[in-house]
């Protein structure tokens, strides 16, 4: 049976009409990892699901519903949800320090948001070859957590499910990161995961 995660975030893969991926300024001090700090860095707008029932949180409606308002608390932008689209899910866990944190990834489509909009916060475009570049910038500045890490996965997974011209770069590019990626992060059909969560949790 899988670990329960003590808390879940959901993040949007905010893909533009020029094929790449909006990532906003974090502006708060707080994180699920202890005594860090990514003020400054950049991230995937997004944060903490506030439903605490399992049962609920890991179903389509609850993340798509927590995801639309997360981008609009943030960026003041409004968003939809297609009806058929992947996931990325990323673990954190701190076994001494009890924590199991799953954050999920959706993809956002151009057709599903206005990417001419202004946004509340400072945003950043970047293709694949720009994250690895940000993500290797100084703390302060650069792709939260750095290199290979949940944001980082993340954030390809949403050029990934998107990008089918750079989609053999992007694999490597993960690959070189995660090497089982494609098994235990990404998958390619939502509702089907989020159900085998479930059922891998003991909640159905």
């Amino acid at each position: 049976m899988a670990t329960e995660p003590k808390t879940i975030g959901v993040f949007a893969g905010l893909l533009t009409s020029k094929g790449k991926l909006r990532l906003q300024r974090r502006t708060e001090k707080g994180s699920i990892a202890p005594g860090k700090t990514f003020k400054g860095d950049w991230e995937l707008s997004g944060g903490r699901v506030k439903e605490t029932d399992l049962r609920e949180t890991l179903t389509l409606e609850v993340l798509k519903k927590e995801l639309i308002r997360e981008v609009k608390e943030e960026l003041g932008i409004l968003i939809e949800v297609s009806s058929n689209f992947s996931i990325y899910r990323a673990v954190y866990e701190d076994p001494e320090k009890g924590i199991c944190d799953w954050a999920f990834m959706i993809p956002i489509y151009p057709a599903y948001w206005n990417d001419n909009a202004k946004a509340k916060r400072e945003t950043i475009d970047v293709n694949p070859d720009e994250l690895r570049e940000l993500a290797n910038r100084p703390k302060g500045d650069q792709l939260v957590s750095g290199w290979g890490k949940r944001m980082c996965r993340m954030s390809l997974g949403a050029f990934y499910s998107f990008d089918i011209i750079s989609r053999e770069k992007v694999k490597e590019m993960l690959e070189e990161v995660k090497s089982d990626w494609r098994e235990t992060e990404y998958f390619e059909d939502a509702e089907r995961a989020l159900a085998q969560f479930r059922r891998e949790l003991g909640l159905e």
